[in-house]
């Protein structure tokens, strides 16, 4: 006799290498599983089930003969999410992604479990009917290697009984339509705050998956984070429009390999992965994770450019609509150097530097951007302290080539001392620096150390584009 199924959803082995790796070593997610099978004991194929839907393209379930009776129930629950137009709506979201898949898959499993235990709260005999069923898949399992075949067949048709019975509730009472649309418009709001901070780089190990998911919650619960995720968004827009500009403009030529998921500069022998049936998912996972060998290319007219440090004035006068104003700047240029593989260092100060940020160039940092987006402290105004520490930062191999740019509103006491030092350092370093002024007035001492002064009317108004020119092809 052949070994009965657990999963409804047919597939490789494959399919849930990346499932395994977020759901079997997430703390959170192993405590909610076995929280959730207290409901639904089965729970955690039924997870994998939920996850081959999203994943899988195209999807065939298996005979329901081939089920193994314990998990007829989670096979129902599969087949009916098939007929929610959400659920294909969500579908169409995750297909061929991993991190959506598993989003979606974990936010439809807390739903799920929510309105199950909310109608067995509420519904006596549904709550009965749930209690039933696991008596029934407890005593089939019990007595499965049974040798009176009518003992198991009696079993096994209580369980088909109380599952069609488990059905008529769940119709009923509407709850997959309803746990599939709170989870879609779940996913839709977690998935729009993570592509909008850039936290959406396919970087999937159990750590970054939780990190993702803690720092996007916090950062849809903050209107000002809110306000300045929209400003970034605008400024995001127009940086990325100058950089695909000079791009065009400037000849590019190969020079090495790099991993990558651009379709137009992966390998042609990555390629040769799309050819047979039984290779292309490598070339899908791959794709995904941003795995596929390809061309690296570089400018062959200018060289690299160096590291950013960017100053940001978090002093009592930026509260408000400046604060606003000067993070959206700050993290329009921490989304330049991350697409452009240049190291990145947010600077906090009012009276003194409160927070040295230091990000790489490979990821965007959760993390350290939800502190970028939110750090505040107030106070007064000291320019001398931060521009130290850009000098001291300059001055180490690893940010050597950096040029700063300094956000402020505010006007200080600059030592004549400390201006002759930094004019001595900045001509040998040969660095420049660019002071960003949200308070719309030239600030006279700070023109004695930078190379130019921009007004935030100069990159809000309709002669954008001499100042963005200047800032964002820094």
């Amino acid at each position: 006799m052949d070994t009965l199924l657990c999963n409804a959803v047919e597939f490789f082995e494959l399919d849930l290498d990346i499932y395994n790796n977020i759901f079997k070593n997430s703390p959170r997610i192993i405590e909610n599983i076995q929280n959730f099978k207290n409901t639904i004991s089965t729970f955690e194929k039924l997870s994998e089930d939920i996850y081959l839907s999203l994943f899988k393209k195209n999807i065939d379930l298996e005979p329901i003969e081939k089920i193994n009776p314990v998990y007829w129930l989670n096979y129902t629950i599969i087949k009916k999410l098939q007929e929610i137009d959400e659920f294909e709506d969500l579908k169409e979201s995750c297909s061929l992604n991993f991190f959506k898949s598993i989003l979606a898959t974990d936010l439809l499993g807390q739903e799920l479990i929510k309105n199950f235990k909310e109608l067995s709260m509420n519904n006596k005999a549904f709550s009965a009917k749930l209690d039933s069923h696991e008596k029934y898949i407890k005593e089939y399992e019990e007595k499965k290697e049974a040798e009176d075949k009518k003992v198991l067949e009696a079993i096994k048709n209580n369980i088909w009984n109380n599952v069609k019975d488990i059905d008529k509730y769940i119709i009923d009472y509407n709850l997959l339509y309803t746990s599939v649309s709170e989870a879609l418009k779940n996913f839709l709001a977690t998935f729009k705050t993570i592509a909008i901070w850039g936290f959406d780089d396919n970087r999937l190990t159990p750590t970054s998956y939780e990190e993702k998911i803690e720092v996007s919650a916090k950062l849809r619960t903050l209107r000002k984070v809110r306000d300045i995720s929209e400003m970034a968004g605008r400024f995001k827009e127009s940086a990325s429009e100058l950089q695909r500009k000079k791009v065009k403009e400037e000849g590019l030529e190969i020079c090495g390999v790099e991993l990558g998921d651009e379709i137009h500069k992966v390998l042609p022998s990555e390629k040769l992965f799309l050819v047979k049936e039984s290779t292309k998912k490598c070339f899908y996972k791959k794709l995904s994770q941003k795995e596929l060998l390809s061309y690296k290319y570089k400018n062959n007219r200018t060289k690299s450019k160096g590291p950013i440090i960017c100053c940001v004035d978090t002093s009592g006068s930026m509260e408000g609509e400046l604060e606003v104003w000067s993070k959206s700047i700050a993290i329009s240029l921490l989304d330049i150097a991350i697409k452009q593989k240049r190291e990145f260092v947010a600077i906090m100060f009012s009276n003194k530097v409160y927070k040295v940020l230091e990000f790489t160039k490979h990821r965007i940092e959760p993390n350290k951007l939800y502190e970028l987006a939110t750090f505040f402290y107030g106070s007064g105004t000291n320019f001398i302290e931060p521009l130290e520490k850009s000098i001291e930062l300059i001055s180490s191999a690893r940010y050597k080539y950096a040029d700063i740019v300094f956000i402020t509103d505010g006007k200080a006491y600059i030592d004549p001392e400390f201006v002759e030092k930094f004019n001595q350092v900045k001509e040998k370093k040969e660095f420049r620096m660019i002071t960003v002024n949200v308070a719309d007035e030239i600030e006279e001492g700070l023109n004695e150390l930078n190379d130019i002064q921009i007004l935030l009317s100069a990159l809000t108004d309709e002669e954008i584009e001499e100042a963005n020119n200047i800032l964002f092809a820094i």
